[in-house]
């Protein structure tokens, strides 16, 4: 019974004393590599279910949109480089291409977990609708909600 107590005890400490913080000055520095690895480990996770099949051997435009500016020139690299490994060719004329990627990331980032009785770690968080798009007649081929989530111990 005393064991049994004292888990309780312990489970209710470790919930209790377990807090998210987030740096509000994130826009000036690049980020540590812990969490340099955990929001790339959440974007890897999100861009999985992406079947990036219709580049195959086409031209392709990416355009992406974030609030937080930071994070834009990697995203568009990083969605080129899958582009490139379809085969894809990336352009940076709209008019010249034949697909467009848009993509709208509405969450990219890392909070600091930190614990007091268990290891801190830190969360990254990746979400964003993408849509691919025919460039010719802005018809839209398929559309992604995309969603990673990934913890690395400090």
């Amino acid at each position: 019974m005393k064991f049994k107590i004292l888990l309780i005890v312990i489970a209710i400490l470790s919930f209790s004393c377990t807090r998210n913080e987030t740096q509000s000055q994130r826009e000036e520095s690049a980020r540590p590599r812990v969490e340099q690895r955990a929001l790339s480990n959440a974007i890897d996770l999100a861009f999985k279910s992406v079947d990036f099949g219709l580049v195959v051997g086409k031209s392709v435009f990416i355009e992406t949109e974030a609030i937080s500016k930071l994070d834009i020139p990697f995203i568009s690299a990083y969605i080129g480089g899958l582009v490139m490994e379809r085969s894809g060719k990336i352009t940076k004329s709209k008019d010249k291409s034949d697909i467009t990627i848009y993509t709208l990331v509405k969450t990219s980032g890392t909070d600091e977990i930190k614990n007091s009785l268990f290891p801190d770690k830190v969360r990254g968080e990746f979400s964003a609708v993408m849509s691919i798009i025919n460039s010719v007649d802005q018809s839209v081929l398929r559309t992604y909600e995309l969603s990673g989530t990934a913890d690395e111990g400090r």
